[in-house]
């Protein structure tokens, strides 16, 4: 065993790789993006939408400006004989055009520079912009410079615009919260290892087998919304492990304003419950109430911090049109399918196809970049999971690990057969930190040859029993 300096010592290594890695293989993307800009704008992927509605809450919400030096910004017109006629005064009032008409096919922009934000500004007014976006060069969308990503909670947008505001608006800053939480990701999986199986071997196995993680590293440095998810629920179902289940809901209701898919986690959390109050020999009837009070606290918890972070979007468009948009239009959203034309739409996938490395998410081309975990281990993970199904009656090592995998899973099917064809392969993240930490364990378990002979004997009563059922129908 390792003594405590050791396992600090080699948790720091994994922990600087990770960051070395992360970092690495996000200022490589922004390299590749800036050596085409402004044609490239910088953004990979989804983060156009996040990003953007990042600096849109910014100036709409909290009027704030991201930090730029020098000034910078993307002013809108509604025509483009506007556009051209603002381009040819530029020089008239000192601005420089980054980026003309040229560069955008969905919106009538001006990408400009100046040595002041009010130079900028007295330009658009002069010249009847529609809008005007401080900071990094806006995306090519239609609307974009309104859009503030509803059916999706604030947290993520606001830390994107806290680090663009606070240190520049670029595309390495807005990446540096996602580097961020891959990292919290991987330290949680060695806490949650070590508190399910108290090895600090196998946590330190899973902490790094996560960090170098083809899916942890590519969405760890891109600033969507899942690496934030992945990150909280191992984290809420670390403090599970160890028994603080108010906690766990307090986390999960906070893990939820990132986006609503950390909602997901209240199914292994209660599988947890379940177990941890039938061990404390309660009857079914206390089992039961036990198990309400504990849903009812999580719903609560949700609601709380949902309204909490959302206060400022509920003073700007009201509680009723927030209702409307923020909650009802966003579980709307996340149970309906989305782009489906296959020549338009980028390749969408069911929850048993991210185990297979099926229809992956392309994140980037040139190279190209796949929303997409070490294939080997996720399939081993997967029948491993359906195999020791009928040993989950049995309280073993890796039975709250198989909690964890299985009703993570659980829950995107749910919301797969509730009309959510069109997932993402990168949503599998949230899965990641689980698949190797069951992985582990159940391997470890397996070393035990009595353990797999264990299994295939309750496999082997499981179907006899099933085929004694079908043929009584026929006696």
């Amino acid at each position: 065993m390792l003594n405590k300096l050791m396992v600090y010592v080699v948790l720091t290594l994994i922990v600087a790789i990770a960051v070395y890695t992360y970092y690495d293989l996000a200022s490589f993307l922004e390299k590749k993006e800036l050596s085409t800009f402004p044609s490239a704008k910088g953004y990979v992927s989804d983060e156009v939408w996040y990003v953007n509605s990042a600096r849109n809450i910014l100036h709409e919400i909290f009027n704030l400006a991201p930090y730029t030096s020098p000034p910078r910004a993307s002013i809108i017109f509604t025509s483009k004989e506007g556009l051209l006629r603002a381009e040819s005064l530029a020089n008239l009032y000192n601005i420089k055009i980054i980026a003309g008409a040229n560069v955008f096919s969905k919106l009538n922009t001006l990408y400009v520079e100046a040595q002041s934000i009010e130079t900028i500004a007295n330009f658009a007014r002069n010249v009847n912009a529609s809008d005007v976006v401080y900071g990094w060069i806006i995306g090519d969308h239609e609307n974009i410079n309104n859009y503030l990503n509803l059916e999706h909670p604030p947290t993520v947008k606001y830390i994107i615009a806290l680090f663009i505001y606070v240190f520049g608006d670029k595309p390495l800053i807005w990446r540096i919260p996602s580097i961020i939480m891959g990292v919290l990701t991987v330290i949680s999986t060695f806490l949650l290892v070590y508190e399910l199986t108290k090895s600090q071997e196998l946590g330190l196995i899973a902490a790094t087998v996560v960090a170098v993680d083809p899916l942890i590293k590519v969405m760890s440095v891109v600033a969507l919304l899942d690496i934030y998810v992945a990150a909280f629920t191992t984290l809420t179902l670390y403090v599970a492990a160890k028994g603080r289940f108010k906690e766990a809901a307090l986390l999960l209701g906070f893990a939820s304003t990132f986006k609503f898919t950390a909602v997901i986690v209240a199914i292994p959390l209660v599988f947890m419950y379940l177990n941890h109050v039938f061990k404390k020999g309660f009857k079914v009837p206390d089992v039961i109430t036990s198990a309400t009070y504990f849903v009812i606290l999580m719903v609560l918890s949700f609601i709380f911090f949902q309204l909490l972070v959302s206060i400022p979007f509920i003073l700007k468009i009201g509680l009723n049109e927030w209702l409307k948009q923020g909650i009802f239009g966003a579980i709307s959203w996340h149970l309906s399918a989305k782009c489906i034309d296959p020549a338009k739409c980028p390749p969408y996938s069911a929850p048993w196809e991210w185990f297979f490395g099926i229809n992956s998410f392309v994140l980037y081309l040139s190279p190209n970049i796949y929303a997409q975990g070490f294939v080997p281990a996720y399939t081993i993970s997967f029948v491993l999971m359906w195999f020791a199904l009928p040993s989950m009656v049995n309280d073993r090592m890796s039975r709250k690990a198989w909690y964890m995998i299985f009703g993570i899973f659980l829950g995107y099917l749910i919301i797969w057969l509730l009309g959510s064809r069109t997932q993402y392969s990168f949503y599998a993240v949230q899965l990641t930190p689980l698949i190797y930490s069951y992985l582990i364990i159940q391997l470890y378990e397996y070393l035990n040859r009595e353990r797999i002979i264990e299994t295939l004997s309750l496999w082997r009563k499981l179907v006899l029993a099933l085929v004694k059922a079908i043929l009584s129908m026929f006696r």
